[in-house]
């Protein structure tokens, strides 16, 4: 199911139970979510705006478990087709559906490795047991989230919003060294300059997004990715130093998400 959340100018719509993906994220009639990869959406549970945990990206093929009634699972297919070796990429917390109540303005969530999904357990899918929370809260300032993960081994949490970048010219910053033109593209990690957390601004064309993250202690990084002739950028907050080989088994991040209606990025 989808729920709707509504404050002032802001509205969230926000897919429950298929991975807690943000569908749609807008200020008035900014729509910050790029809705040309709701096809991914649809393929394989990827674009639009999703989630990150217990893993990130693919993990190695010796440690994916094998479990019974793959046919279950569509999308599994689909990404065989591609030579995706992991059936569940960035963690099961972006497919599976979560146990979710849902308010006005907000939404509380969890989502646990005890639990079944066609017939499956959660931490057979996953590799681990594990239990994941997600608390996002919508206001008149912006869209607040909240996610958390304890775990059997190292695990982590974090967003993969598919963020909109219209025609124009368009910058990534972060504090007064760091700015990307979008023109380029990019996959890299970067760690902030104060330990625990920092404000990332998407400048375009027509608005200005700002990403600001916290997190408990210095185990934290924030992803930049611009695949070359797309039409999004995501910025990615994670609670771990180094995604592909996280330390910690219990970790969470608090994530703040701004829009404005800034206009020319390349006098910001």
């Amino acid at each position: 199911m989808t729920a709707l959340l509504r404050a002032g100018d802001y509205e969230v719509v926000v897919a429950t139970d298929k991975g807690m993906n943000v569908m749609s994220f807008k200020k008035g009639n900014i729509e910050v979510i790029d809705q040309t990869t709701r096809t991914l959406f649809e393929e394989r549970f990827a674009g639009l705006g999703a989630m990150i945990g217990p893993h990130f990206h693919r993990r190695h093929p010796a440690t994916i478990l094998p479990f019974p009634f793959e046919e279950r699972f569509p999308h599994i297919a689909r990404v065989k087709a591609q030579n995706i070796p992991d059936p569940f990429t960035h963690g099961i917390g972006r497919y599976a559906p979560w146990k979710a109540t849902i308010e006005a303005r907000r939404i509380q969530a969890t989502l646990s490795g005890k639990e079944e999904w066609n017939g499956v357990p959660l931490s057979q899918l996953e590799g681990q047991q594990f239990e994941m929370r997600f608390s996002m809260e919508l206001t008149t300032e912006g869209l607040q989230l909240d996610l958390s993960v304890v775990s059997e081994t190292d695990s982590l949490v974090g967003i993969h919003y598919y963020y909109h970048v219209p025609e124009g010219p368009a910058v990534v910053k972060n504090g007064r060294a760091f700015r990307w033109d979008l023109a380029q593209p990019i996959d890299q990690t970067f760690r902030p300059e104060e330990p625990l957390g920092t404000a990332i601004e998407l400048h375009t064309a027509t608005y200005c997004l700002t990403t600001s993250y916290r997190c408990p202690c210095a185990e934290n990084c924030w992803q930049l990715w611009r695949p070359e002739g797309t039409s999004f950028v995501c910025i990615e907050p994670i609670s771990s130093h180094d995604p592909k080989h996280p330390n910690l088994s219990v970790s969470a991040l608090s994530i703040n998400l701004a829009i404005s209606n800034q206009t020319d990025p390349l006098l910001v």
